[in-house]
């Protein structure tokens, strides 16, 4: 079964003629078709005219459509060409650019930038799967890389940070780093996490400073609330490009 998915922000709110739309295309292939809508945590089927309209996107709202079936790779272009009507596909790094500054203006204290992200084509392993997450984060904020190394390390031992089926979040709290940091690496082959959920395919790193000011943590608190929801953390997985994740990283933070 094929899988595509097209991730975007919306520049305007989905009228009933861009529903109606929608609906036709998608009743024009035989994959199934779905409409998430990340920033407000729903999804349905795009063939549903008026569910499309309970969904009440509005200009901002982070969305991604999600096709499989065997026709999926012409689907994607057709939707394609429709989302760019609707809003801002996010496919190339530079298109980030929204989601970053976005981030600069209301969590300065916060930096996610697409260097922060990393993919593996080859097999790896836990343990290297995590080194490679302490090398994605700003070298300047790590104070201590043998005692940061040694928290993650410390922290796996007590509990595989799993959220879900393909989702990990491993997360420490210690003055090795300098201030709230993450990274987040995708892996094209599933890596054995040592819980009973399942392997991982997506895994975010969140370091965070001791004695960190309550305010400070909340959007991390947000970060994981949003990705223990069904339809945030599948929309996660089904990210096929690194400006799309970074962009749902960035959305959940901030919402």
């Amino acid at each position: 079964m094929l899988s595509r998915e097209i991730t975007f922000f919306c520049r305007a709110g989905l009228t009933i003629t861009q529903a109606k739309q929608l609906c036709r295309l998608a009743g024009l292939f035989k994959s199934h078709v779905q409409f998430a809508n990340l920033t407000r945590r729903q999804s349905v089927g795009a063939a549903n005219q008026l569910a499309l309209l309970t969904l009440a996107t509005q200009p901002g709202d982070l969305c991604q459509l999600q096709i499989e079936g065997l026709d999926a790779e012409l689907a994607h272009m057709a939707f394609t060409c429709w989302c760019g009507e609707l809003g801002q596909p996010l496919g190339r790094p530079g298109q980030a650019a929204q989601a970053e500054q976005h981030l600069c203006q209301i969590l300065p204290d916060y930096c996610f930038t697409q260097s922060q992200l990393g993919h593996a084509s080859a097999p790896i392993d836990k343990a290297l799967a995590l080194t490679v997450l302490v090398d994605l984060l700003p070298a300047e904020l790590v104070r201590d890389r043998g005692a940061l190394d040694l928290a993650i390390d410390e922290r796996e031992r007590l509990a595989p940070t799993i959220i879900r089926p393909g989702l990990a979040m491993p997360h420490v709290i210690c003055p090795a780093i300098r201030q709230p940091s993450l990274s987040l690496l995708s892996s094209a082959t599933p890596i054995d996490w040592g819980s009973s959920l399942g392997q991982v395919e997506t895994i975010i790193l969140l370091a965070i400073p001791a004695g960190l000011p309550p305010e400070q943590l909340r959007p991390l608190t947000r970060l994981a609330r949003a990705l223990m929801d069904d339809v945030v953390s599948t929309g996660l997985l089904k990210a096929g490009t690194a400006s799309a994740r970074q962009a749902m990283v960035i959305d959940a933070l901030l919402s």
